[in-house]
């Protein structure tokens, strides 16, 4: 019985907590036991307690009629805590009546033994107990594993591999969706598009190991330029970007569209076939406006695109706001 530090789950026999207030009830217990399984116990509520937070058994054989606090205190208890809520606790007492055993398993106890107990039916009620426990363990595990992969192939169906952004399929469902809730919120709704300039050039000059760098790092650059709830940076395709800005008007849109042009040049990643900066460069387009009815999706976007092909036509490596008619 002796009481050693926990070691790790996969290196141990399953473990049994004996809570007794009678030594000779918890020598009687260990002789059936400690073959098949590693032994505790406790001579009282408070201290079965105590060493359920420390040891974390998979069983609790608990006795009823104790000191200071009972068995039915001791599984309220344990059942009130999320930590130890599904120990199995089984009852082992000398109290045999119908309406004790009918209390005892309603306050959460999976079984309930009266003395003097059976060596075989203790036996065999505690392999099956801790049968059951082991493959409830087992299938939460493999649920828990199949939630972690499953969320991981979310991720990865919205995530461009390369930066880390939004891809182009996550992107298009969020400007549907944003587009949807600014027309009910009656608010206005901005989009970027860019590019980065000469990145042919750049590929065909650096190589396209750090052609890739260079796009990972505009997409953490585009991360840390827009933080807000809501807005959504994407990697649109190949070296061009785009960013949806929920509830921002296009003047906002166009000094947020300027701050990010110059955190670009301010990465000085060296570019020797810019014709425009001897550093990475980006040019962007910029629309705002308040979503109406012909406001599509595919209207945004064309008026971005526009925005952005004169950004490039007028020299590039600047900002660019789409000039809407009404």
């Amino acid at each position: 019985m002796n009481q050693q530090n926990r070691e790790p789950r996969e290196a141990v026999r399953q473990r049994v907590l004996i809570v007794d207030d009678t030594l000779a009830n918890i020598e009687i217990l260990y002789k059936i036991l400690q073959a098949d399984y590693d032994v505790f116990f406790a001579k009282n509520g408070p201290d079965g307690l105590r060493v359920v937070q420390r040891e974390m058994p998979d069983l609790v054989l608990l006795d009823i009629m104790m000191p200071e606090m009972d068995g039915y205190q001791v599984c309220a208890a344990l059942k009130a805590d999320p930590a130890t809520a599904a120990i199995p606790v089984i009852f082992i007492t000398a109290m045999g009546s119908e309406e004790d055993e009918t209390r005892g398993l309603e306050s959460g106890a999976i079984d309930y033994l009266t003395k003097p107990i059976s060596p075989p039916i203790v036996k065999a009620r505690v392999r099956n107990h801790l049968e059951l426990k082991r493959n409830r363990d087992l299938l939460e595990a493999l649920g828990r594993e199949l939630t972690e992969k499953n969320e991981a192939l979310k991720r990865l169906a919205r995530e461009d591999g390369l930066t880390a952004l939004a891809n182009r399929r996550h992107f298009d469902e969020m400007l549907d969706l944003e587009l949807k809730r600014a027309f009910r919120s009656r608010q206005p709704l901005s989009l970027l598009l860019l590019d980065v300039d000469y990145f042919k050039r750049y590929n065909d000059h650096y190589g396209h190991v750090a052609g890739d760098g260079c796009l990972r790092l505009l997409g953490a650059t585009l991360r840390s330029t827009f933080m807000r709830a809501g807005d959504v940076s994407a990697r649109y395709g190949g070296e061009e970007f785009a960013v949806i800005l929920p509830e921002t008007p296009p003047d906002k849109a166009l000094l947020l569209a300027e701050k990010l042009r110059q955190k670009v040049l301010d990465q000085a990643v060296p570019h020797a076939g810019s014709e425009v900066a001897q550093v990475v460069s980006v040019s962007i387009g910029v629309v705002g406006a308040q979503v109406e009815g012909e406001r599509t999706p595919q209207w945004f976007l064309a008026q971005a695109d526009r925005a952005l092909y004169l950004a490039k036509e007028k020299g590039r490596n600047q900002v660019t706001l789409a000039e809407l008619n009404n």
